[in-house]
């Protein structure tokens, strides 16, 4: 059993946790949640004892801590790339909340880290994990919409309404182009998954309603490098939404939330639904990361993947900050494991908060 260290204890960092085990009892033999870092202990003193977890406030300590085996990142944005760097030196596996890095040359320098150091690294993007999402995939793959030529979609939420100043999430720094690091990112690798790499981008962000240093309305404009062409939105100031349109030369698909998925095909005139059943994609990513770390299985998410996707998310904030000018995706083929760099990876700037 993989034993892990849940870095961040706030709500998401909780989420994981509660996804894998109940008062300290796994719910498989993947894995299992033994010690919590949290740079205020105090305020999760009554979770972490619930869950049976040892709490500490230091992550050099649960680096050091020979009976954790990984970490579950669940910071600040910011932190990752450094975290990231600390584990591969300390020789632990890595699971890290999206966005993998906040730019394109730390995502580089985190995943040579990894590889040079020989663990795993997985990132969050767990609508991987849905089986609507694995159908839609086996779908295009196969070519039952005939040749795709378009892809859309939008997420969106109401969270940054409740915002104040204090928050992490709340800053530009944390959070450049509104929701695109905590939403629309999600997106971008969904459609790297469907339909391949991207090659250039354009994008507008705006602020119109939030009191804090954030944008809540952001819309993207995608050229893929096979000739599909693509848009997504993501908004952090409206109700919740989660969807997904792909359209090819025989009919579309569509996943909405999560379980809704609509067909139609160019002899239809209506569209047919198929409703799934409800997943614990958290879980579902998380016994996964456990399987490459024990067993060698691939992570659904390959380094390759993450990387690109931190390149297109680069291209997408400069666009938004450049007036909506076309940015082409500089670079996103110059890493791949096999051009693994075996000089020593210089050692990373790491305090004891999170």
């Amino acid at each position: 059993m993989l034993r892990c260290a849940i870095v961040g204890v706030g709500r998401w960092g909780q989420r994981l946790v509660d996804s894998c085990q109940n008062l300290g009892q796994s719910f498989s033999e993947s894995l299992h949640f033994t010690h919590a870092v949290a740079r205020t202990p105090e305020k999760y003193e009554n979770y972490c004892a619930q869950q049976r977890l040892t709490l500490l406030g230091d992550y050099e300590a649960a680096l050091a801590d020979e009976n954790i085996d990984a970490v579950v990142l669940a910071t600040p944005h910011s932190q990752h790339f450094e975290q990231i760097a600390a584990a591969a030196i300390a020789g632990k596996h890595v699971f890290v909340e999206k966005p993998f890095t906040l730019n394109h040359d730390d995502a580089i320098l985190a995943a040579q880290s990894v590889c040079n150091a020989g663990i795993v690294l997985a990132v969050g993007h767990n609508r991987r994990f849905l089986p609507a999402m694995q159908d839609l995939k086996t779908m295009i793959d196969n070519g039952e919409l005939g040749t795709v030529t378009h892809i859309e979609g939008n997420f969106s939420g109401p969270f940054a309404l409740s915002y104040n100043p204090s928050m992490w999430r709340a800053s530009a720094a944390e959070s450049p182009a509104g929701g695109m690091t905590a939403m629309g990112i999600h997106i971008v690798d969904t459609f790297i998954h469907l339909c391949g790499p991207i090659a250039a981008v354009r994008a507008q962000s705006l602020g119109h309603v939030l009191d804090v240093d954030i944008d809540d309305t952001t819309s993207i404009m995608l050229n893929f490098e096979n000739g599909v062409s693509g848009m997504f939105s993501t908004l952090c100031a409206t109700a919740r939404q989660w969807r997904i349109q792909v359209f090819g030369t025989k009919g579309w698909a569509q996943l909405r939330d999560h379980h809704v998925f609509d067909t139609c095909f160019n002899d239809q005139q209506n569209a047919e639904t198929k409703i799934y059943s409800e997943t614990d994609i958290e879980f579902a990513e998380l016994k996964a990361f456990a399987e490459a770390c024990q067993n060698g299985a691939s992570y659904p998410v390959t380094l390759e993947e993450a990387v690109h996707g931190i390149a297109v998310q680069d291209a997408i904030i400069d666009s938004a900050q450049s007036s909506g000018s076309i940015k082409p995706i500089a670079h996103h083929s110059t890493w791949h494991p096999a051009a693994r760099d075996e000089e020593v990876f210089p050692a990373p700037r790491v305090g004891g908060s999170v």
